[in-house]
């Protein structure tokens, strides 16, 4: 009884979100999105993500207890190293554009040690959530986190053409 409430609830809050969302003011597609509109967003695909893996991992009221706090926990640290490396890339591209070719050693450096600690990132969260959910919950967590990723991307494609055609600019090609 109690997952089918949780499903409900979480299928409310993401209908009341999106419905919210669209009823706000048209964005302004000359600007960036800004960092509230950003962490909206994120918050919004941390629900669906919640509501989705809930459904289709078939979780009862223990095993999400246990599981979504580790997600969290992860995703914190996840975004802190995503972060760290946009600001290196940065880095980057700023040391190639003005030719500053003594400091690209070192910001290549730093992007290696964040592409292996996102790595180790990942493995250590596979091995808690191992300890959390049974063989098929893993096999489904598997399949769940390509299928999930393909859709976010292939929504914020869309997103993305849909805010270039408001804005009369065309996409760059590729």
């Amino acid at each position: 009884m109690r997952k089918h409430m949780v499903k409900i609830l979480l299928s409310l809050i993401i209908l009341f979100g999106f419905t919210a969302y669209g009823l706000a003011e048209p964005p302004d597609f000359e600007k960036p999105p800004t960092k509230e509109q950003k962490e909206k967003v994120r918050q919004r695909i941390e629900t669906l993500r919640m509501w989705k893996l809930t459904k289709d991992l078939e979780l009862d009221e223990k095993t999400s207890a246990q599981l979504f706090p580790l997600l969290n926990r992860y995703d914190k640290r996840r975004a802190e190293m995503e972060n760290a490396m946009q600001e290196n890339m940065n880095a980057l591209r700023e040391s190639l554009r003005e030719k500053r070719e003594g400091q690209l050693r070192g910001i290549l450096d730093r992007l290696e040690q964040n592409h292996k600690g996102m790595q180790s990132l990942r493995d250590s969260e596979w091995e808690e959530m191992k300890k959390i959910l049974t063989i098929e919950q893993q096999a489904k967590y598997v399949i769940f986190l390509q299928e999930f990723d393909r859709e976010m991307r292939r929504i914020i494609r869309e997103a993305r053409g849909r805010r270039h055609e408001g804005s009369g600019k065309d996409l760059p090609e590729k």
